[in-house]
């Protein structure tokens, strides 16, 4: 009797155990399918956002050249930053994190026009190339460009006109910035850590352009 009883209690225990392992099975095939299903999910709506924000106006007798995307408009107040989403929508993933990072740097409180040009094969494989009109609040203007690279490397300049005098910029603005040289004849390169500032005479001002390399 009591064999008969043990072997009825293995029977059930080994019953539990199998039914637990088919459960937890189970279980981590619906997490996977759910995972997956969100990325899938998240990368077409950045997708097809990006596709409602480029798509050329069907009234303009221009057409962007090739190589090329149309100059994106975007406001201050841009809670989404567009340039990342044409990275994504053009195959750009393997430096996506950069080009955020370093679009919303310079786009950061200013108005804001882009234009991309756009890889013409494997983009994931080449230079992802920027330009950029950044309109201050006060108005003023400059231009800004960054490339991206499929390691993670990036470089961006600035380019401002300011109506001073490269010695009076240098000893005003730039004050705390080491003068490293003058490059040849006239322009003068400062420097300010992983920022190159570089003061080029144009008139009664002065050209400031920044410059670093981000790796």
């Amino acid at each position: 009797m009591n064999t008969k009883k043990d072997s009825v209690t293995g029977q059930c225990r080994r019953f539990f155990i199998m039914l637990c392992v088919i459960i937890g099975i189970i279980f981590c095939v619906v997490l996977i399918f759910n995972i997956k299903n969100n990325r899938i999910i998240t990368l077409s709506a950045i997708s097809n956002s990006t596709q409602q924000v480029n798509q050329p106006n069907a009234s303009s007798t221009q057409s962007p050249t090739p190589e090329s995307a149309p100059v994106i408009q975007m406001q201050a107040d841009s809670s989404v930053n567009i340039v990342t989403e044409a990275a994504v929508k053009l195959g750009v993933l393997s430096c996506v994190s950069r080009i955020n990072q370093v679009a919303t740097f310079l786009t950061a409180n200013n108005q804001t026009g882009v234009f991309i040009f756009k890889p013409q094969n494997q983009p994931d494989q080449h230079i992802f190339s920027t330009s950029f009109e950044l309109v201050r609040k006060d108005n003023s203007t400059l231009y800004a460009s960054a490339s991206f690279f499929p390691n993670q490397d990036a470089v961006y300049d600035t380019v401002e006109y300011v109506n001073k005098s490269c010695e009076e910029l240098e000893k005003t603005t730039f004050k705390n910035l080491k003068r490293v040289s003058v490059m040849k004849k006239n322009i003068i390169l400062l420097d300010g850590g992983k920022v190159k500032v570089f003061l080029m005479p144009a008139g009664s001002g002065t050209v400031v352009i920044k410059k670093e390399v981000i790796q």
